[in-house]
């Protein structure tokens, strides 16, 4: 075993050296000679009827091989794995058939040998579209839209409610109601990487897929069926991946189509976005509306939550049908709420479908819920602090189940993290003409879902490779697999080497997103390393004849002897069996979840004469459970805090009569340097979970997920001093907006 754990040190990552000399091969990397080129002819309507689609001058330019619309595909589809197939509008065409139902959406495709005949050819498709009325959330809730899927009961798609305790009672005695009503916009995911792909056939029929995913057997899946192929003549692969964030966890239409061309034309396709199509095409996140009430007795103790969560799907059901339920679950916060009674609905508009950015919608229920507690606050005339204080579930009341929910507290000291920051979190004199504010949030998410698989293969010179489901875009995976496995397997990292995101090499896995990586692929390469481990020692032990526990592994010798007699030694190559020891494993633990949990502070500075808001100082106080790379997870906290910080001040994807007007970096704002916080101050408050043998909890989107509450809290804080009467309601926080708040001119 190693002198020093692995698992707790900070360890520079595996990933970067490729990275950072230039060696790094994304999807648009991947050409494969001879490849035909695609081009997409895309809808310009958020909504219309196809009246006609020629395609004759685009088959006669020089170059082209085919031009496909939905007739030549016979109206092929992708099936969504995150949507029921009982949902009405669930199966997405590839191309679209008699309507169009977003801006962007297929219309047609152009195979050509290069990408000016493809994009020339394409220009060539003329069509035809009669205008249909716009949908968007607003006139989708009204019901009186008209109908974007006839099989549809008003635009809606999914319904749900979450109900336990008694609500009604609770809010008929409260000495307290406060409410809190918003809509908060679409955000982008705005990755470095457009999506890409390439495809070639394969021997035997297959295909072989290089994409820009976080989700290879996602995309797998969705391949297999559309092509009617056995899932082991999909092979899909992501070898480095310039970010997702969540948008790339879904299989998409381009995906398919040239999958589809590589299998019927006999040749590699490609395919690589461009800036404009990746923004209007790639699913985005919330477009939601939220009406909430929050019930308290006359000390400030939160008796009940109510309201309701309408969110968007966009024009076909997606990822986004899982964030209502998740918005409501993430409303309870830290806090103890003895009745909730919420309904949530979901909706078809004239957009890009939704998925998960960042968060996915964990961070829209943590900010209505602590927005409803700042106005608590204001209503008994509390310190917002000690509101919080009150009502926070204590560690002695842990683990709590909440009834009716996926809710469970189940570990961590939630007052020790407020206590934490709030020491740290103070509001400086105003100067310099700038205005200061503080704010202090607390929130907490779920981590983790689902299964994971593992194959490990020891090698007779003593190399080790670990093969996972896992599909990263930059968060470190290799690194954080590395470091367990040579723990639990007692091996030096420099001969472990660690395979990701390859349908080749493992069984079914799911996602990469959701905070799950660090519990699921954490668990099964220790699983892995300790099953191996056993084995080797077995191996040994018999060969040697020596009890287990006196066997003395030396990988880098890559031998086996006997504690305490040197001669006594075995090769690896003679212990092995032909091809290595070999150890498969899957983790699916009953419990599929642990609570990571963290407090939150942040100091902004306000310019009253422009509005613009900077944020100075922020404080983290996080649980983590156990940290498997200190280094990492810093990395993954600063990172989240800067996606946070884009979601209160500066990002929305904003459509107007179904255009959408923010489809570039000049019209969509994200952070840049100088945007980040002078001071960044983070505090381990970690306590370990009993949720997974490793005591392990996610960290990549906690902290996204609580910034935006912070930063609008200590903004409010700052407007109320030039407008005692201000509020904040909605996001992003733009320069002209808080200008209106100042003003007393709303701001929403």
């Amino acid at each position: 075993m190693s002198a020093q754990p692995y698992i707790g040190r900070s360890v520079r990552r595996l990933e970067d050296p490729h990275l950072l000399t230039g060696r790094g091969r994304y999807a648009g990397d991947v050409s494969p000679a001879g490849s035909l080129h695609m081009a997409v002819v895309r809808s310009p309507l958020g909504h219309g009827r196809i009246a006609s689609i020629d395609t004759a001058a685009a088959r006669e330019v020089a170059g082209v091989v085919a031009v496909w619309t939905a007739a030549d595909l016979e109206r092929a589809f992708v099936v969504d794995e995150f949507v029921s197939a009982k949902l009405p509008a669930n199966r997405r065409p590839v191309l679209a058939w008699e309507t169009a139902r977003y801006v962007g959406e297929p219309l047609a495709a152009v195979f050509a040998e290069t990408p000016l005949a493809a994009a020339d050819a394409a220009a060539l498709v003329y069509f035809e579209l009669d205008p249909l009325p716009v949908v968007d959330l607003e006139t989708a809730r009204s019901g009186a839209a008209e109908r974007i899927d006839a099989a549809t009961e008003g635009n809606l798609v999914q319904r749900g409610r979450v109900d336990y305790g008694d609500a009604v009672a609770a809010f008929a005695a409260a000495a307290h109601v406060v409410r809190f009503d918003v809509h908060l916009p679409r955000i982008c995911g705005g990755a470095m990487e457009p999506r890409a792909v390439s495809a070639w056939p394969t021997p035997g029929g297959g295909v072989r897929v290089a994409t820009s995913t976080q989700a290879v057997f996602t995309v797998r899946r969705a391949l297999a069926r559309l092509l009617s192929l056995e899932v082991g003549h999909v092979e899909v692969v992501a070898e480095d991946v310039g970010g997702g964030f969540g948008p790339k966890a879904a299989a998409y239409g381009e995906e398919a189509l040239v999958a589809l061309a590589a299998q019927r034309l006999g040749r590699p396709v490609t395919w690589t976005a461009s800036r404009s199509e990746d923004f209007q095409t790639t699913y985005h996140s919330h477009g939601v509306a939220v009406a909430a009430e929050l019930a308290a007795d006359a000390e400030g103790r939160i008796l009940a939550l109510r309201g309701t969560v309408d969110q968007e799907a966009g024009g076909y059901p997606s990822m986004g049908l899982i964030q209502p339920p998740t918005i409501v679950t993430h409303l309870l916060s830290q806090y103890a709420v003895p009745a909730m009674a919420f309904e949530h609905r979901t909706f078809l508009t004239n957009a890009v479908p939704t998925a998960a950015v960042r968060g996915g919608s964990r961070p829209v229920g943590n900010y209505v819920v602590e927005r409803l507690v700042d106005r608590l606050a204001d209503a008994t005339g509390l310190d917002r602090v000690e509101v919080r204080r009150r009502n926070q579930v204590t560690p002695d009341r842990m683990p709590l189940a909440v009834e009716g929910t996926v809710h469970v507290y189940d570990s961590g000291d939630f007052p020790a993290q407020l206590e934490a920051v709030a020491s740290r979190i103070r509001r400086p004199p105003a100067g310099a003409g700038l205005v200061y504010g503080a704010g202090v949030v607390v929130g907490a998410e779920t981590s983790g879902f689902g299964f994971e698989p593992a194959r490990l293969v020891v090698a007779a010179d003593g190399r080790a490779r670990l093969d996972v489901g896992s599909t990263p875009q930059g968060q470190g995976h290799r690194t954080m697999a590395a470091q367990v496995l040579a723990d639990r397997l007692g091996w030096p990292l420099e001969l472990i080497d660690v395979g990701v995101a390859d349908t080749t090499r493992v069984g079914d896995a799911l996602v990469t997103g959701g905070s799950r990586t660090a519990m699921y692929v954490g668990n099964v390469a220790a699983m892995a390393g300790r099953e191996a481990r056993r084995r080797l020692l077995e191996l040994a032990s018999e060969k040697l004849e020596a009890a287990s526990a006196d066997i003395v592994v030396d990988p880098v010798k890559a031998v086996a002897g006997v504690l305490g007699v040197p001669a006594r030694q075995v090769p690896f190559a003679e212990l092995l069996p032909e091809g290595g020891l070999q150890v498969e494993e899957r983790y699916a633990p009953e419990r599929g979840t642990a609570w990571g949990s963290s407090a939150h502070g942040a100091v902004v500075s306000l310019d009253p004469d422009t509005g613009k808001v900077e944020v100075e100082r922020y404080v983290i106080a996080h649980d983590i459970g156990r940290s498997i790379n200190p280094m990492t997870v810093e990395g993954q906290l600063i990172g989240g805090l800067v996606h946070g910080l884009g979601i209160a001040l500066l990002e929305e994807a904003r459509y107007v009569d179904g255009q959408l007007v923010t489809g570039s970096f000049l019209d969509y704002s994200t952070p840049t340097a100088p945007d980040i916080p002078r001071e960044i101050e983070l505090l381990d408050c970690a306590t370990r979970t009993e949720q997974n043998p490793e005591g392990f909890k996610g960290v990549g989107e906690s902290a996204t997920i609580m910034s935006p509450a912070a930063i609008a809290s200590a903004v409010e804080d700052a407007v109320r001093q030039l407008n005692p009467a201000a509020e904040v309601v909605g996001l992003p926080l733009t320069p002209d907006r808080v200008l209106a708040l100042i003003q007393g001119e709303g701001g929403r």
